[in-house]
């Protein structure tokens, strides 16, 4: 797959196609920054929103003119087999790390940064609580990996760079070495 990703500098849901581009192949250029994309107002055109109706980023248009949106489907557009999972039941398993780090590790990790950013009011109890999610989910992960060096099989998928991905705002805004333990 070859085209053009628009995004917004650092996001690091683009990064999940990026990554899954670099280990597939891809050709993926991204337009990030004026004057080619400018976030609030490029993906509010008319053009984009025909293209991508919920006018939200990442978004990516293949050379064919192909267009999708949402990090994970790119991310699958952009890999090949060895990522997606290269029997039946690697993909179901691929499918499900992919869906678990959307679904459980990404809510308690936004509670707890997005205040740190400004982009959330504080609450004492949802950031306590968002904690304890989180270092249960650390933990299972920790656990899923101690017998194995991958998610999903014997290579990186996009098990692995999602479940990856998904952390780092962690690890770069609030997780003290203290807590890594």
């Amino acid at each position: 797959a070859a085209g053009t990703l628009y995004t917004y500098p650092e996001n690091w849901r683009a990064f999940k196609a990026l990554i899954a581009a670099q280990y597939s192949g891809a050709q993926v250029r991204v337009l990030s920054a004026p004057p080619h994309f400018h976030f609030g107002q490029t993906n509010r055109t008319p053009e984009f929103l025909r293209k991508f109706p919920a006018g939200k980023v990442p978004a990516f248009e293949g050379d064919d003119g192909f267009c999708v949106f949402e990090s994970n489907a790119i991310a699958y557009y952009v890999s090949n087999e060895e990522l997606r999972g290269s029997t039946p039941e690697a993909a179901a398993q691929v499918v499900q790390w992919v869906s678990f780090a959307d679904s459980d590790i990404v809510p308690p990790a936004s509670t707890w940064v997005f205040p740190t950013l400004g982009i959330m009011h504080h609450n004492k109890q949802a950031t306590e609580n968002a904690k304890e999610e989180v270092r249960r989910i650390l933990g299972l992960l920790d656990a899923h990996l101690k017998t194995r060096t991958f998610l999903v099989g014997e290579r990186v998928t996009l098990a692995d760079i999602t479940s990856c991905l998904h952390p780092v705002v962690l690890y770069k805004q609030v997780l003290e070495p203290s807590f890594r333990r």
